[in-house]
């Protein structure tokens, strides 16, 4: 059983509880660059990420 979850895994969840009906372009488009974006996340420390967090509480992405 593998217990680490990957970027692939966390942008098809994110892509699943989203209430916007995408064509399959644009589903496979929005997937790869959430795939992307977790990957990215993924790789900062926790110093790093509480940093992008804050940063982007102070432009209103919550």
């Amino acid at each position: 059983m593998n217990t680490k979850t990957s970027p692939a895994t966390l942008a098809f969840e994110f892509l699943r509880r989203e209430a916007e009906n995408l064509t399959p372009a644009q589903y496979l488009v929005k997937f790869n660059q959430l795939k992307l974006e977790f990957a990215d996340l993924m790789e900062l420390t926790s110093l790093e990420l509480r940093e992008e967090i804050s940063h982007a509480y102070s432009l209103g992405i919550h």
